[in-house]
């Protein structure tokens, strides 16, 4: 590693090891004990992937970390921390090699040292979440992406199809990226039958990572279910009742009624995982119909409010404020940024901005939280990086801003 980048490492682990010292032992949610540590405890009783019980609300790569680290049970969380601490700092190190894509060296070791200084990225360690690993495995397919494109590399291309699989094997939401690769690749490269090897072999590898676990739901349950059954989150976004846990719980038990009296009616407790998850996708899609027909102007309201929230929101409705008040600063300059990508068509700067906002509609389309949000945090920072380089380099706003007729 550089000198630069070694700080960074170091600096990073420093403040993470003094978070864990210091922070209070955050709560376990519903989700880190029954996907998470379910999973993982599975794993080390030997019962394994075998097991029908294995949960597929979320793909299996984290309880598999879990188990590794010794982390089954509330009690043994140690393992995972450490282990969260360590790549939550070289996430660092991979948002200052990202950076550089954008703007100077020395710019972009501002990038690292800023995802190093985040408080939530430190937090996230301290927690059971998937935050941390797939925001370490997104970032290392971007790099592994851009350098591809660079250098003209198979092994490189490989390689981005490998973390593109273990991030989707992590957190399911990149798994339509695969899909629109080809055509990102045609956009950099004018070389078709280089495209269509890039392709190829990113897609080949993806397939690789991301099958045995398909092929497994297929085996065991007897069910297609390429990487999890996650509609639940859909139905959470679907009104603002659902949005946060407390209201939630009040609103559920009426919306199983009224969906009963339309004849939409619960899955029985022993049905199978994909019979659960089309009962909630059938509420959510019952949710927004009767929204565009009897509440047009309430729906506008929920997807204003939906956007907005996917910026601070939590479940619990707690430390909007705090969220908000940390990034005052960042996503003003991440905006700046994104405009000088726009106005100066940087490539890799235009690739880091859609994958933003590929993760923004999709989150937005399904449940609006920050944490969905913080694993782009750091490509985030890289806009703000390069917002900031502009904003010190004299660049007035306005100049940034393309006029008509000027493309």
């Amino acid at each position: 590693m550089t000198p630069s980048v070694a700080r960074i490492f170091v600096i990073a682990i420093a403040l993470r090891v003094l978070g864990f010292v210091f922070l209070p032992d955050p709560p376990l949610p519903y989700n880190a004990l029954f996907a998470y540590l379910r999973g993982a405890e599975l794993l080390r009783s030997g019962a394994g992937f075998g097991d029908p019980s294995f949960p597929v609300f979320t793909p299996p790569l984290y309880s598999l970390l879990l188990a590794t680290v010794g982390s089954v049970s509330e009690a043994s969380t140690l393992g995972i921390r450490i282990a969260q601490m360590v790549i939550d700092s070289l996430t660092a190190v991979l948002t200052c090699l990202l950076a550089k894509e954008l703007v100077s060296a020395r710019a972009a070791s501002f990038a690292g040292i800023a995802w190093a200084l985040y408080p939530f990225a430190i937090y996230s360690t301290q927690y059971v979440g998937t935050e941390v690993l797939f925001a370490f495995f997104l970032l290392a397919f971007l790099l592994y992406f851009v350098w591809a494109i660079k250098l003209e590399s198979r092994w490189l291309d490989a390689g981005a199809g490998l973390c593109l699989g273990l991030a989707t094997l992590t957190r399911g939401t990149t798994q339509f990226l695969p899909l629109l690769l080809p055509f990102v690749l045609v956009w950099f490269l004018k070389d078709r039958r280089r495209v269509l090897w890039s392709s190829g072999v990113m897609l080949a590898c993806f397939v690789l990572v991301v099958f045995p676990w398909s092929l497994r739901n297929y085996l065991v349950l007897h069910e297609v279910i390429p990487i999890g059954t996650n509609s639940s989150v859909i139905l959470w976004g679907s009104s603002k009742p659902l949005l946060t846990i407390d209201s939630r719980l009040k609103e559920l038990p009426q919306l199983y009624d009224r969906a009963k009296a339309q004849g939409i009616f619960a899955s029985p407790p022993d049905a199978s995982p994909t019979e659960k998850d089309r009962y909630f996708l059938q509420l959510a899609i019952e949710n927004y119909r009767q929204a565009v027909r009897n509440d047009p102007l309430g729906l506008i309201e929920l997807l204003i409010t939906k956007f907005a929230r996917l910026w601070y929101s939590t479940e619990s409705g707690n430390n909007h404020i705090v969220i908000l008040l940390v990034n005052l600063l960042i996503y003003p300059l991440a905006l700046i940024g994104a405009l000088a990508v726009w106005k100066e068509r940087n490539p890799f700067g235009l690739l880091l901005l859609g994958v933003v906002i590929y993760f923004s509609l999709l989150h937005w389309a399904t449940l609006p939280l920050f944490r969905y949000i913080l694993p782009i945090m750091p490509i985030i920072l890289c806009l703000a990086c390069l917002g900031l380089d502009r904003t010190f380099s004299g660049t007035r706003l306005v100049d940034l801003v393309p006029r008509r007729g000027a493309l």
